[in-house]
This record gives C-alpha cells, sequence and structure tokens, in this order.
C-alpha cells in the first residue's frame, strides 16, 4: 500500500517547476524569502525535498530512497552544490517553542555542524556565536513577554539589538558555508527550507514568521517557505488585534515578507495519476484496466495526490470484492468496477453519508436522484418518527461538480442544458463522483451495490 511519506520521484510531472524554483533560489539576490503554496495533499513537501535534491543532491532524511531501477525518474541531483548549503526545518516539530526562530536556529546549528569546508576550530567558532545570539534572542522575546519582572542573567543584562543579532549571525554564517578552496566561485548562500508552517497553531505559525522578519533577514540566507497560503493567512489575521480588516492586512503581511510565491497545481488527469497507483495495490491487470475504463472521459476523481493514493489504498482492498473478472463479459465486468468505484469513494471520502448507505442500501435512490440536481426537500426527508433525517444536511452542504444535467434528450427531465462548475480542487465538500453515479443512469439499482458495501458474503443488515 501507499504511505504519505515525501518522494523524491517527480510522477506529478513537475520537473520544470523544480528547476525554475532551484534556479531562483540560486540566482536571486538575498535577502530573499520565496514560497511554495499548495492545499493539503498537492505534494509540497515531497516537491521541496526534490528541489533540495536538484540544488544540492542532498535531502532530508524523511525523503523515501529510490531504488537503483528507478533512478532515471529522479531530478538532476546537485547543479548548485558548489554554492549552496541548505536546512530542512519541519515547523510543525516545534510550534510549542515559546520562541520558534530559536528552534530554527539549534536547527541549523546541528545542520551545519558537520561542514567539511573549515578548521573545526573555526567551526566550533561559528556554531558557539550561533547559541549565543539564540540565548540572546531568547533573553529579548522573555524580556518583552514579562515586562514587570527584573531580569538578570549572566552575561544577559542587556540584550544585543535586533540589527547587531543579523550582524553576528551573516558572519557565522558565512564561515560555515564559504569554501575558501573556490575563491572564484560566487558568493555562497544557505538555502533554508521550512515546512509545514500552515499545520502550526496560529500564533507559532506568526511567531516564526515574525523572527525571520526581524532576525534572519540576512545577505546570505534564502528562505523557502511550504505552505497552504489560505491557511497562513487566516492565521495572520487571528493574531492581529482591533482590526477592522484582518484579511486584507493579513494579505499584506504576506506580501511583505514573501513576494515570490509560486502555485503548485493540482493534480491534470486524476484518473491516469490513479492507474499507475493501482500498479501496486490491485493485482490483475485486467482488473486495473477496466476500473479505468469504467471512468474514462469523466472528471470524477479528486485532483488530489494524497486522496487518491488512500483511494488506491482502498480499491485494492476491497477489489476482492469484484466476482471473477478474466471470463466476465467486458461490459458486465466495467459495470462492476464502476459500482465499486462509487461505493469505494463515497466510503474513502464521505463518511457521514456511507455509513447511512451501509446502514440502509435503498439510499442510492436518493443519492442518485440528488446527483441529477433534485434536492431532497425537508418534507421528504422526515423518518416515520418525526425527526428530520441527518442525509438532507449532507445534501444540501455538499457541492456537486456538474449540475443542471440532461441526462437523456429522448427521456425529458426537469433539468434542461448543461451548466459546468469549477468547485475549489482542495474543498473536501466536493462529491466528485457524481459524473459516474449519472453515467450508470438508472438501470443500477440499489440492490446492486449489496456486494460492495457488505461484502459478497454478507447479508445486509
Amino acid at each position: 500500500m501507499h504511505n504519505d511519506e515525501p518522494t523524491l520521484i517527480d510522477s506529478l510531472d513537475r520537473g520544470k517547476l523544480i528547476e525554475e524554483v532551484g534556479k531562483a533560489v540560486a540566482t536571486c539576490t538575498p535577502p530573499q524569502v520565496f514560497g511554495v503554496h499548495g492545499d493539503w495533499g498537492l505534494g509540497k513537501t515531497s516537491f521541496l525535498h526534490q528541489v533540495q535534491w536538484h540544488l544540492t543532491g542532498t535531502c532530508p532524511p524523511r525523503s523515501d530512497a529510490a531504488a537503483p531501477e528507478q533512478s532515471e525518474l529522479l531530478p538532476p541531483k546537485g547543479k548548485y552544490s558548489r554554492t549552496i548549503r541548505t536546512i530542512w526545518f519541519d515547523a510543525w516539530r516545534y510550534q510549542h517553542e515559546a520562541v520558534p526562530v530559536i528552534a530554527l536556529l539549534q536547527e541549523m546549528r546541528a545542520q551545519l555542524s558537520d561542514s567539511p569546508r573549515k578548521a573545526q576550530v573555526v567551526i566550533r567558532g561559528a556554531l558557539l556565536s550561533i547559541e549565543d545570539v539564540t540565548k540572546k534572542i531568547g533573553f529579548q522575546y522573555s524580556k518583552f513577554q514579562q515586562a514587570s519582572r527584573e531580569w538578570k542573567t549572566e552575561n544577559l543584562d542587556v540584550p544585543l539589538p535586533s540589527n547587531t543579532i543579523r550582524l553576528h549571525l551573516r558572519e557565522a554564517i558565512d564561515l560555515l558555508i564559504r569554501d575558501d578552496q573556490a575563491v572564484d566561485a560566487p558568493s555562497p548562500r544557505l538555502t533554508v527550507f521550512i515546512d509545514d508552517i500552515d499545520r502550526c497553531e496560529p500564533a507559532a505559525a506568526f511567531r516564526l514568521l515574525e523572527g525571520l522578519k526581524i532576525y534572519l533577514t540576512l545577505e546570505n540566507c534564502v528562505f523557502v517557505l511550504g505552505m497552504n497560503q489560505k491557511v497562513i493567512e487566516k492565521a495572520i489575521g487571528n493574531q492581529i488585534p482591533n482590526e477592522d480588516y484582518p484579511k486584507e492586512r493579513a494579505a499584506a503581511y504576506m506580501d511583505k515578507l514573501c513576494q515570490n510565491v509560486w502555485r503548485l497545481p493540482a493534480v491534470r488527469r486524476p484518473d491516469l495519476f490513479l492507474q499507475e497507483m493501482l500498479a501496486d495495490t490491485v493485482k490483475y491487470k485486467t482488473t486495473r484496466s477496466r476500473i479505468i475504463e469504467g471512468i474514462k472521459d469523466l472528471r470524477c476523481l479528486p485532483p488530489n495526490p494524497r486522496r487518491l493514493k488512500g483511494l488506491a489504498n482502498l480499491i485494492g482492498r476491497m477489489s476482492v470484492r469484484l466476482p471473477s473478472q478474466r471470463s466476465a463479459d467486458k461490459g458486465s465486468a466495467v459495470r462492476q468496477t464502476q459500482l465499486l468505484m462509487v461505493v469505494a469513494y463515497t466510503y474513502q471520502f464521505h463518511h457521514d453519508l456511507y455509513v447511512r448507505w451501509e446502514a440502509d442500501h435503498t439510499l442510492y435512490d436518493r443519492i442518485y436522484d440528488w446527483c441529477l440536481g433534485k434536492v431532497p426537500t425537508p418534507s421528504e426527508s422526515i423518518d416515520e418518527n418525526g425527526v428530520n433525517s441527518p442525509t438532507l444536511d449532507f445534501f444540501t452542504s455538499m457541492i456537486l461538480p456538474l449540475r443542471d444535467i440532461d441526462i437523456d434528450q429522448e427521456v425529458p427531465t426537469p433539468q434542461s442544458g448543461m451548466e459546468w462548475t469549477y468547485p475549489d480542487p482542495g474543498d473536501t465538500r466536493v462529491f466528485w463522483i457524481q459524473p459516474l453515479v449519472q453515467r450508470l443512469g438508472d438501470e443500477v439499482t440499489a440492490d446492486q451495490f449489496r456486494p460492495y458495501l457488505y461484502g459478497p458474503d454478507q447479508a445486509s443488515p
């Protein structure tokens, strides 16, 4: 089964974008903060790992190691390794630190401690300088937070101003990254990848961004933030007191901090990506091909690699519920995979609907009507005890990717024509499988889903 660990394999055809970001990082004039935006599940962490690999040929330990036979799938390695050192910082792990920028500096200190470029005495002095700066920043922050208390700490009675701290940091980092052998080489730079900042609590995310702006705008540092920009701006807005327009102020804050943002595209062909994932989770090639044949030419899958990996894992588990595909008529076999796909999709992404469908398999009739645009009214959703059905809440809160569909021109329906909608690819409320339900049509009965809801040998409740 597929896991959600980052990978160096570019299975989303982002090679050109990797090179573009890498070139910008390597040739820009620091200080600079870049952003890589993407909704959760679009592969931001893998993308950042791939950029780091492209820059220096190194990557964080979490990246899966590509098998030798897959080496041709890796992006080019270490194009700028002479002039760039990289640091990886997982902000989520340090969100409960009082001063997150101190955790970042300590991580920089740890990852630069193995520098082969300088004599150990120089390295030790530079590292001690960074450690001393973290103490001073910590003292300064604590004094700000507890202004009513008197701080008496040895050698720390007077905090250094932020510009002096930046000077000490720049000099210490320069000692660690400069290569004395490369006299004619361009000035080296440190590139810091900060991931998962959008998963931090709002206050922690804001404190880290503030620390970057105050202390780390350095002439030898470039920062690359992996983030869901919408989430980050909401976090900033929550931390701005007494603002009439927090959303606009938060957007302006991000524009000031980060003026270059790349936006990762959604999966352009979810069916092809799912087909690739099914190669590892569904045993028989015939079954895999018929699953893809059943959704051919339909936009019925979420364009999100993480969600598609989870769906592929589930289809692999549920494929044992399919009748034998080898000897079956192709049309009948494709129809069975379509039934399985509708059940698997609902199981994976819409728990509230699935548990009600599993409790009463005839609910499919209501699902089908809803996919045709016939939204049930409250009066239709009252059970025998006079209680309003929770299913109605699901139907009225969900988004359908298509609406107003005329399924068969020969048999007019209450709808006319076709109107496309373009839901947010990151919105988990979208019922993407709707076009497949429509393709199945009214020839499919609720009973035909029972083997996939309950298993071929299980009776319905």
